[in-house]
C-alpha cells in the first residue's frame, strides 16, 4: 500500500524564459551582488550621487547633474530627463550624451517603454536583439537602432514628478539587472532632490512676488494723496483699506484754482499689483485733464478712451468724479458704474443716480454730467466703493446700503471724521472675526 504521502510531489513547470527584447516586470533586481568589490562600487556610486543632488538646492542645476550622474552609472550614451506625472504630460527638461554635449531638436525615445514604467511605477529595462524586437518595443527603437533601453520613473511624496531614461545602440551594452536596481535606486533619490530643488525655487519665487506686491503697496501709498485739511468751507476725512497689500481702489482729492475742490474714487476690478497700476494711471490722467479741462463729463469721457485703447479686454473700472463749487455751494458729477453719491441733508437722504457706464469697455462711449444740485451748511456727501455695501458678516450677509443709510444719518451732524468713525465701527461689528474680501474706501465731505 502506498501511503498519500509517500508519492513525489509535483511542482508545476517553470516558466519559459521571457523573449530578450522583452522587459521581464518578474524579475527582482538587487543592487548587491555577493561580489564584494562590485557591491562596494555600487554603494559608493549611489552614496555620491545622494551626496551630489542634495548639495545643491537650485534646480537647473539639480536637473544637469541627474543627466551626467545617469550618464556615468550605465554607461549609456543618451540620458534624457522628463518632468510630468502622465505619459502624455512629459516634457523633456534636460537632454545629454556621453560627451555631455545637449540634445536639442525632435528628440525620439521609446516612448512604449517610458509609458510602462510610468503606468507600473518601477524601473524598467529592455535589451534588443533583433529588429523585429526593437519594432516590437517602438518605432523610434527600431528607428534609432537601440540595443539598449533602461527607464527610471521619479517618485516623492507618492507622486510622480518624471522620468530618467537612457539607451544605447551599442551592441556589447546591456543593461543588467543590477543596473536595473542602481538605477531605481538613484531615481528615488533624485525625485526627492528634484521636489526639494522645486519647492526651493518656489519659495525664492513666492518671497520675490511678495518682495514686487510690498514695492507696489509702497508706490501706491506714496501717490496716493494726503486729505487737505485747509479747504475753504469743508471738511473732508477718509479711509482705505486695501484686502491686499496693493489694492484696486483709488481716489484723489485735488482743490482747484478757481475755489471748486475736485472728489474722485474708482475701484478697478480685481485688486492686487494689476489692480494697483492701473489705478495709478487713471490718478494720473485725472490731474492732467483737470489742469485743462473745466467739463468733468469730458474728463471722464476721455479717462474712458484711455482705458479701452489700453487695457486688456475683460478689465474695466467704476469712477465717481464729484466737483463742489465751495463759493457757490454746488455740486455736479458724473458716475461711470460706481456705487451712488450719498447725500445727507436737514430734509433726508438722497442717492445720487448713475449718469453712464462702467470705464474701460465701450471707446465712443460720451458721458453727461448730473444737473447742478444746491448744498447748505451741515450737508454731507459720502462716497464709497463696493467693497463697503458688500462687506460680509460670518453668516455670509452683505453690510448693505441701507444698513449704511441707517448709520448715516445718525451721524450726519458729526464732523467728517467721525461720520466715518460711525461707518468704520457698524463695519467692523458686522464682519465680526470674518476676512475683508474686498478693497474699501470712503470718503465723507462736510459742508461748513
Amino acid at each position: 500500500m502506498k501511503w498519500p504521502w509517500s508519492k513525489k510531489p509535483e511542482h508545476p513547470a517553470a516558466p519559459p524564459p521571457l523573449p530578450r527584447g522583452r522587459t521581464d516586470e518578474r524579475e527582482t533586481s538587487t543592487i548587491l551582488t555577493g561580489d564584494a568589490t562590485q557591491d562596494q562600487r555600487s554603494l559608493q556610486i549611489l552614496l555620491d550621487t545622494i551626496a551630489a543632488v542634495t548639495a545643491n538646492i537650485d534646480l537647473d542645476t539639480v536637473l544637469r547633474d541627474i543627466v551626467d550622474r545617469s550618464l556615468q552609472v550605465t554607461a549609456a550614451e543618451r540620458a534624457i530627463l522628463l518632468l510630468g506625472d502622465s505619459p502624455d504630460a512629459l516634457s523633456v527638461r534636460v537632454a545629454q550624451d556621453r560627451e555631455g554635449r545637449s540634445l536639442a531638436g525632435d528628440l525620439q525615445w521609446s516612448k512604449s517603454l517610458v509609458r510602462r514604467c510610468l503606468e507600473e511605477g518601477v524601473a524598467v529595462r529592455s535589451v534588443v536583439q533583433s529588429d523585429q524586437e526593437a519594432l516590437e518595443l517602438g518605432q523610434s527603437v527600431y528607428d534609432l537602432k537601440l540595443r539598449a533601453v533602461m527607464c527610471a520613473p521619479m517618485r516623492s511624496r507618492n507622486r510622480t514628478v518624471g522620468v530618467i531614461y537612457v539607451d544605447s545602440r551599442a551592441m556589447r551594452r546591456e543593461f543588467s539587472s543590477r543596473d536595473l536596481a542602481l538605477f531605481g535606486a538613484i531615481s528615488a533619490q533624485l525625485a526627492i532632490s528634484v521636489e526639494n530643488a522645486r519647492l526651493h525655487a518656489d519659495s525664492l519665487d513666492k518671497a520675490r512676488l511678495q518682495k514686487d506686491v510690498e514695492i507696489a503697496r509702497r508706490i501706491q501709498q506714496h501717490l496716493l494723496p494726503p486729505v487737505p485739511d485747509d479747504i475753504e468751507g469743508l471738511q473732508v476725512a477718509l479711509r482705505y483699506i486695501a484686502a491686499e497689500q496693493a489694492s484696486g481702489d483709488t481716489y484723489d482729492l485735488v482743490p482747484l484754482k478757481d475755489g471748486r475742490f475736485a472728489l474722485m474714487i474708482g475701484d478697478v476690478t480685481g485688486h492686487g499689483v494689476g489692480a494697483a497700476l492701473l489705478t495709478h494711471a487713471v490718478q494720473a490722467a485725472l490731474r492732467s485733464y483737470l489742469e485743462l479741462i473745466d467739463d468733468v463729463a469730458t474728463i471722464v469721457t476721455r479717462i474712458n478712451q484711455r482705458l479701452v485703447a489700453g487695457v486688456e479686454t475683460g478689465n474695466f473700472m467704476s469712477l465717481l468724479l464729484v466737483m463742489v463749487d465751495t463759493r457757490a455751494r454746488t455740486l455736479q458729477y458724473v458716475n461711470a458704474g460706481h456705487p451712488g453719491l450719498i447725500l445727507c441733508q436737514a430734509n433726508g437722504q438722497t442717492v445720487l443716480e448713475k449718469t453712464g457706464m462702467v470705464l474701460g469697455v465701450v471707446g465712443d462711449q460720451v458721458y453727461s454730467e448730473s444737473p447742478v444740485i444746491r448744498l447748505e451748511p451741515g450737508d454731507l456727501l459720502f462716497l464709497h466703493t463696493d467693497g463697503v455695501d458688500e462687506a460680509m458678516s460670518p453668516q455670509r450677509a452683505v453690510f448693505g446700503i441701507e444698513r449704511l443709510q441707517q448709520v448715516l444719518a445718525r451721524a450726519r451732524h458729526r464732523s467728517a471724521e467721525e461720520v466715518l468713525a460711525s461707518v468704520e465701527e457698524a463695519l467692523w461689528q458686522h464682519v465680526g472675526e470674518g476676512a475683508v474680501e474686498d478693497d474699501f474706501t470712503m470718503i465723507a465731505v462736510k459742508l461748513q
